[in-house]
C-alpha cells in the first residue's frame, strides 16, 4: 500500500510502468534481448555563440570530451529535459518527474549519452540489433567508438544491426549523441517545421524517452507478422516476412499456432496493471507448414491461408477475445526462429455511412486528449483513462496529435476500447513548414510507420493521418498560391499508403479537414456546430465529430452568452455551461447518427487536476510534495520516475489512497448522460446572480474633493466625468486615496457623515495606509493582490446596475487593473460591496491546454489575501464607502465601472466621456494624425515600415499633425502645410490596440470579427502592421475592409488616400460581429 513519507509527499510501493520485456516468451527458445534502460551517463553540450534556431542550420556536434561526463547519471529511458515539460513557470501541473536532474539540463539541447554492456558469449553467430522503442531528435550511434547509424525521429521504433561492431563475451560501450529536433527548423512565413513532432511532448522533448534493448535474434529469421482476420470469410489471412542476413540462400519451413491469450493480471488492486501474460495449454488452431526460400541478404512474405473453422471467439469492446499466434521458422527439420504476434478476431467493415464491426453496426463515443509525458508514460495510466471512460458510458478514443507509446494500444486491445489511431501530423499551431517538400516527404514515411506499428491491434479500427492540415492552410496561412493543391495531393497518398500496408481497415480519415475534398473515405468535422454536423451527415459517408464545444477554451464571457452571469462567478460555474452546450452537442450527434461522437474532452476538462501526494492545497505544491516511486532498479523495462508531481494527471490509479480514481467536472456528467440509452435530456439549470437595485435616498448638492494634490485629483476627477460643483453645500466628499489630504481634514470628513452625508476615499494605495488611518474611525491595510475579476457582496445602492459581466475585466489588456485589496478592522465592520473574485480567469484565457485547467483551479484553492475592494460602513446618519479601485483607466469597462459607482452616489456625471483618442467607443473615427499631399512620384512616407510616426514628425516637406472630424468627417481639401492642391497622396496614421489576437484562429474557433467602414471618393489603401491589406477603387463612396487580422496588443493603421478631385473627405467607423467588444479596443495617434 502506499505510504505517508516523512516529507509530506507519498510512497508508492510498487513499479510506475508494469512493462513486458521485448523478447517475448515464446520467442526465447531462439532470441534474446539485455534491456538497456538503467543509470547512463550524460555530457550536455552547449549551443554554438550566436546560433539563431529557425535561422542557422543545425550546428555540428562535437565529439565528447571525456573530462566532462556528469556526475549526475540520467535515468534511462527519459528526456533529459523531462523537468520543464509543461512547466507554466510553476503555475500548472508539477511535471518535475526527475528532481535529481541539474536545473541546466533543462535547457540543452544536444548532448552525449553513453553506457557499457558485457554481451553473451552464447549470441555469438546470432546477428545482434539494438533496439530503440522511441528517440527524440537526430542520433548519432556509436558502438566501440565506431559509427552505427544516424536517425532522425520522435515516436517510432528502429532497429540498428550492430552485430559487427558488439564484441561476444565482453564488455562493450554504446555511445549516442543527440541533437534537439528543433535545432532543424527553419522558420519562414509558413511554418518552421520539416518534420512531424505532434503536439506539446514532441515538439518539447530531447533524448532516449522510450526503452533500448540489445537483442539477439537469428541471421534467418521472421522478422514481421501480420494478422488479417477476414470474418466474413471466416479465414485468417497471415502474412510473414522472413529475412536473411546470411551469405546463403535459405531453404525454410514455416508453421505454427493460435492459442487463446490469458492475462495473469489480477482484476483490482495495484498490480492490475501488470504486463503478465500466457497462453493457452492447447491451440485453438494449428498453422500447416508452408516452405519458402530467402535469397542471400534479402526479404520474401510468404502469405499463409488458414480457415478459422468456427473455433475462434470474436473481439469486440463487450468481449476483448485474444490470441497469441507463433510462427516457428525450420531449416532443416530444425527450429531456427520463433515469431510471437498477438491480435484479436474481428473485422471493422463499412455498410454505406455505417461503421459494422463483425457485421453489425457500431456507434462510437470517444475520448480524446494531447499526451502529457512522463505521468502517462505506463499502463496504469492508460487503464485508469479507459476506465473512466467506461464510467462516461464511452468505448472509443483518438489517440491524438502524436503515435502514443504502444502499450496504450496492447491495454486497449485488453480492455475493449476501440481506437483511432492517430499521427503527429499536427498543424494546429501553425508550425509545420507546408511550403517545404521536405516537410511533405516526411508526411509520408510517418504515415507509413504507424501503420506497420500498429496494424495488428485488433483494437485499431481506423487511421486519422493529420489533424486541422485544412483550416491552418486555409484560415492561417489563407491559402498561398499551390499549396491546398498540395494537401490534396498528400490527403490521395496517405490513403495509398494505408491501404496498401493495412487493407483490412476501411476507416481513413483526416480529423478537422472534413473528408479532404473527396480524397478520403470518411469525413470527419471539428467544431463548427450544428452547421458542420449536418454537412457531414449529408455526405452518406461515414462520419464523425472529433472535436466539439468550448470546453479548452471558451471564455467565460464567451459561456456566458448561452449560460449567463453565473459564468462568471466560478470554474464549477463555466463549467457547467460548457456541460449543457457539450450535450446538445452530443444528442445532435448521436441523433444525426453519426459513427464518431466526441467533444473535447473528458479526461482533461471533464476531469479535475488531481493533488497527488498534497495534503494541503492551500499551498502550492513543493518538490517534497508528490508521489515517489521505489529505488531504480538497472535493466528493468519501462520508465522509472523519481515522483509524479500535484496537479500533473487527472487520474488516481492508486498512487494516493487519500484521493479517489478521479474527481469529475460538469463536462464528465454531460458526456455521461449523452452516452445512456435513452436519455434525450440533460440542463444545469445556472443559479441567478441578480445586479443590485437598492434604490439612493440619498441627494448630492455638490461635490468636495480632499487630496494633497487637490487641482490635480479635481482634473481626473473630470476625466472621469465628474461635473463641477458647488463645494460649500457639498454632501458628496471624495478623498484621494493615493495623496491623501493631511490629518487636519479628519473633521471634514467626520462632520459630513454625521451630518448624512457620503464619503468615499478612493484609490487606496498600500504607501498611504498610515496616512489615511489618521483620517478614518478604524484602521485599514492594503493587501498585496491583485485581480481582473469582481464578484458582488452585499446589496447597496452604490453598486446599483452592476452584474458579474460589468466585473469582468479579464480579456482586457491588460486584465489586470486591480493590484490592492483591503483589509483590517474597518473592513471587519463594514459590509464588503464589491470583493476580488477567487478564480484568477487569467490563468485559464489563453493559457496553454497542459496548465490552464490545473492553474486556474489552483488559483481559486490556494489561500491568498483578504480581496475586499469597495466596503460600506453606517456610520452616524451617513455612509462611508472605501474602495482601491483606480481613480480613472483608459479602458473603456474600467471607465463605466467607475462612473457607475459615482454616479450611483449622486456625483453629478456628463452623458458621455471623450478620451481624445482616434476611435470614439461607438468605433466612429474622431481624430487621426495625418500628412500630406505629396505627389504621386514621393516616397517620404513608407506605410510598410514599422515606424512610429509622431505630431510634428517631419515627412519630406511637410509635418505630421492631428485632424479632428467634424461631425466624423475629415476634410482633407487642403494639404497639410495648409495650401491648396488638386491632387496627390495623403497618409493617415493610428494604433489600434486589441486585448485579443484577432489573427490567431487556434486560440479559439469564434473569434470576433472586426471591420473598418471607409468613406471616400479617393483611392485608398489600408496597411496593417506594415503589410497591404485592403484596396479601395476611386469613386465607390463607403466599402468595407475584410476582417483586420488586429494582434493582442497594438496594431499599426496606415491609410493611403490617393485624391481623385478637388473635393476631398474621408470618414471611418470600426464594426464587429460583436458589437460588445468594439469598446474593449483603445486607440492612439502614436505607440505607447
Amino acid at each position: 500500500m502506499p505510504t505517508l513519507s516523512a516529507q509530506t509527499g507519498v510512497h508508492f510501493n510498487h513499479e510506475f510502468a508494469p512493462t513486458d520485456s521485448f523478447v517475448k516468451g515464446p520467442e526465447l527458445e531462439r532470441r534474446a534481448d539485455l534491456c538497456l534502460n538503467g543509470m547512463w551517463e550524460f555530457q550536455p553540450v552547449a549551443l554554438p555563440p550566436n546560433f539563431h534556431e529557425g535561422i542557422d542550420p543545425a550546428p555540428t556536434l562535437p565529439s565528447p570530451d571525456p573530462a566532462h561526463w556528469e556526475k549526475t547519471r540520467i535515468r534511462i529511458p527519459s528526456p533529459w529535459n523531462a523537468n520543464s515539460f509543461a512547466n507554466q513557470e510553476g503555475q500548472g501541473g508539477d511535471f518535475r518527474n526527475f528532481p535529481s536532474y541539474p536545473a541546466y539540463w533543462e535547457k540543452t539541447e544536444m548532448g552525449w549519452l553513453r553506457r557499457t554492456v558485457t554481451v553473451p558469449g552464447k549470441w555469438s553467430g546470432n546477428r545482434v540489433l539494438l533496439h530503440f522503442s522511441a528517440a527524440a531528435g537526430d542520433l548519432q550511434i556509436l558502438v566501440n567508438g565506431k559509427p552505427a547509424a544516424t536517425k532522425f525521429d520522435i515516436f517510432f521504433p528502429f532497429d540498428v544491426d550492430v552485430t559487427n561492431l558488439i564484441k561476444t563475451g565482453t564488455s562493450n560501450e554504446i555511445l549516442i549523441g543527440v541533437r534537439k529536433a528543433s535545432l532543424f527548423d527553419q522558420k519562414g512565413k509558413y511554418g518552421r517545421r520539416i518534420y512531424q513532432t505532434g503536439s506539446f511532448w514532441g515538439q518539447h522533448v530531447v533524448g532516449l524517452w522510450q526503452d533500448v534493448d540489445l537483442v539477439s535474434v537469428p541471421a534467418v529469421r521472421v522478422s514481421d507478422v501480420f494478422v488479417e482476420p477476414q470474418v466474413d470469410h471466416n479465414l485468417l489471412l497471415i502474412k510473414a516476412t522472413l529475412r536473411n542476413d546470411t551469405d546463403q540462400d535459405a531453404p525454410v519451413t514455416l508453421d505454427g499456432d493460435v492459442r487463446r491469450w490469458n492475462s495473469l493480471a489480477p482484476a483490482t488492486g495495484p498490480d492490475d496493471a501488470d504486463a503478465r501474460w500466457n497462453l493457452a495449454a492447447e491451440p485453438s488452431l494449428a498453422v500447416a507448414p508452408t516452405t519458402a526460400t530467402v535469397p542471400a541478404h534479402s526479404t520474401v512474405t510468404v502469405e499463409i491461408r488458414r480457415p478459422a473453422e468456427k473455433k475462434l471467439s470474436l473481439w469486440s469492446p463487450e468481449s476483448p477475445t485474444l490470441y497469441g499466434m507463433t510462427i516457428r521458422l525450420s531449416q532443416s527439420n530444425r527450429v531456427m526462429d520463433v515469431k510471437y504476434q498477438r491480435f484479436g478476431w474481428r473485422q471493422f467493415q463499412f455498410k454505406g455511412s455505417e461503421l459494422l464491426l463483425n457485421g453489425r453496426p457500431l456507434q462510437l463515443r470517444g475520448d480524446s486528449w494531447h499526451f502529457l509525458g512522463i505521468p502517462q508514460m505506463s499502463r496504469r495510466y492508460a487503464r485508469a483513462w479507459y476506465a473512466a471512460m467506461r464510467s462516461a458510458n464511452l468505448n472509443a478514443v483518438r489517440l491524438h496529435a502524436q503515435p502514443y507509446p504502444e502499450f496504450y494500444l496492447d491495454v486497449a486491445d485488453e480492455m475493449g476500447i476501440v481506437v483511432l489511431d492517430e499521427t503527429a501530423i499536427w498543424a494546429s499551431d501553425g508550425g509545420p513548414k507546408l511550403d517545404s517538400p521536405a516537410f511533405w516527404e516526411d508526411t509520408n514515411s510517418h504515415v507509413a510507420e504507424l501503420v506497420m506499428r500498429d496494424r495488428n491491434h485488433p483494437a485499431v479500427m481506423g487511421w486519422s493521418v493529420c489533424n486541422e492540415m485544412k483550416p491552418i492552410v486555409q484560415s492561417v496561412f489563407h491559402n498561398p498560391p499551390g499549396m491546398y493543391d498540395v494537401l490534396l495531393e498528400h490527403y490521395a497518398l496517405w490513403r495509398k499508403i494505408c491501404e496498401e500496408l493495412d487493407p483490412t481497415r476501411p476507416w481513413i480519415s483526416a480529423d478537422g479537414d472534413d473528408d479532404g475534398n473527396g480524397r478520403l473515405p470518411v469525413y470527419v468535422v471539428h467544431y463548427g456546430g450544428n452547421a458542420a454536423i449536418v454537412r457531414a451527415a449529408k455526405t452518406g459517408k461515414p462520419w464523425g465529430v472529433g472535436e466539439a464545444g468550448g470546453a479548452y477554451y471558451a471564455t467565460p464571457e464567451q459561456v456566458a452568452k448561452s449560460y449567463g452571469d453565473a459564468a462568471y462567478a466560478s470554474f464549477e460555474q463555466r463549467g457547467r455551461g460548457i456541460a449543457n452546450d457539450s450535450f446538445k452537442a452530443l444528442a445532435f450527434e448521436r441523433k444525426l447518427h453519426a459513427d464518431y461522437q466526441s467533444v473535447f474532452n473528458m479526461v482533461w476538462y471533464g476531469l479535475k487536476p488531481l493533488p497527488l501526494g498534497l495534503r494541503d492545497t492551500t499551498r502550492p505544491p513543493q518538490v517534497t510534495d508528490g508521489i515517489f516511486f521505489p529505488d531504480f532498479v538497472e535493466g528493468k523495462p519501462g520508465v522509472q520516475p523519481e515522483r509524479l508531481g500535484p496537479y500533473s494527471t487527472t487520474l488516481n490509479p492508486g498512487y494516493d489512497p487519500s484521493l479517489p480514481a478521479f474527481q469529475t467536472l460538469p463536462l464528465y456528467d454531460a458526456i455521461k448522460a449523452a452516452g445512456a440509452d435513452g436519455q434525450e435530456d440533460f440542463f444545469d439549470a445556472p443559479p441567478t446572480i441578480p445586479a443590485s437595485q437598492l434604490s439612493s435616498e440619498a441627494k448630492v448638492s455638490g461635490v468636495l474633493f480632499l487630496s494633497a494634490t487637490p487641482s490635480s485629483f479635481a482634473a481626473q476627477m473630470r476625466q472621469a466625468g465628474v461635473l463641477p460643483s458647488n463645494e460649500e453645500s457639498a454632501n458628496l466628499v471624495v478623498v484621494d486615496g493615493a495623496n491623501p489630504p493631511a490629518a487636519s481634514a479628519r473633521g471634514q470628513i467626520d462632520d459630513m457623515l454625521h451630518k448624512g452625508g457620503t464619503v468615499i476615499v478612493w484609490g487606496v494605495d498600500a504607501k498611504t495606509n498610515a496616512a489615511l488611518n489618521q483620517l478614518l474611525p478604524a484602521e485599514i491595510a492594503s493587501t498585496n493582490r491583485k485581480s481582473s475579476s469582481l464578484v458582488l457582496g452585499k446589496p447597496s445602492s452604490a453598486t446599483n446596475g452592476l452584474t458579474l459581466a460589468r466585473l469582468y475585466f479579464s480579456e482586457l489588456n491588460p486584465p489586470t487593473f486591480i493590484t490592492q485589496g483591503l483589509s483590517g478592522p474597518l473592513v471587519s465592520q463594514s459590509d464588503t460591496l464589491l470583493s476580488m473574485c477567487d478564480i484568477d480567469w487569467t490563468k485559464w484565457n489563453k493559457q496553454p491546454e497542459y496548465a490552464k485547467t490545473a492553474m486556474a483551479l489552483r488559483s481559486e484553492r490556494e489561500a491568498k489575501p483578504n480581496g475586499a475592494v469597495l466596503i460600506e460602513d453606517h456610520i452616524g446618519k451617513g455612509h462611508l464607502f472605501v474602495t482601491t479601485l483606480p481613480v480613472w483607466s483608459s479602458q473603456f469597462k474600467v471607465q463605466t465601472l467607475i462612473r457607475t459607482i459615482l454616479g450611483n452616489l449622486g456625483a453629478p456625471l456628463a452623458k458621455e466621456v471623450d478620451l481624445g483618442q482616434p476611435f470614439l467607443t461607438t468605433g466612429i473615427l474622431a481624430r487621426i494624425l495625418a500628412v500630406g499631399h505629396f505627389a504621386p512620384t514621393d516616397k517620404d512616407v513608407d506605410p510598410t515600415s514599422k515606424e512610429n510616426f509622431k505630431e510634428n514628425d517631419r515627412a519630406g516637406t511637410q509635418r505630421w499633425v492631428t485632424l479632428t472630424a467634424q461631425d466624423g468627417v475629415f476634410d482633407l481639401s487642403k494639404s497639410t502645410a495648409g495650401s491648396d492642391t488638386p491632387s496627390g497622396i495623403e497618409y493617415l496614421s493610428l494604433w489600434i490596440e486589441s486585448p485579443r489576437p484577432l489573427d490567431n484562429l487556434l486560440l479559439e474557433p469564434n473569434v470576433p470579427r472586426v471591420s473598418m467602414n471607409i468613406a471616400t471618393s479617393d483611392e485608398a489603401e489600408l496597411f496593417l502592421n506594415g503589410t497591404s491589406v485592403y484596396n479601395k477603387a476611386s469613386g465607390a463612396a463607403v466599402s468595407t475592409t475584410p476582417p483586420l487580422a488586429l494582434l493582442q496588443g497594438w496594431n499599426h493603421v496606415v491609410v493611403r488616400l490617393t485624391r481623385a478631385g478637388k473635393t476631398e473627405t474621408f470618414a471611418a467607423r470600426l464594426i464587429s460581429s460583436d458589437p460588445a467588444f468594439l469598446p474593449q479596443l483603445t486607440s492612439a495617434f502614436q505607440r505607447p
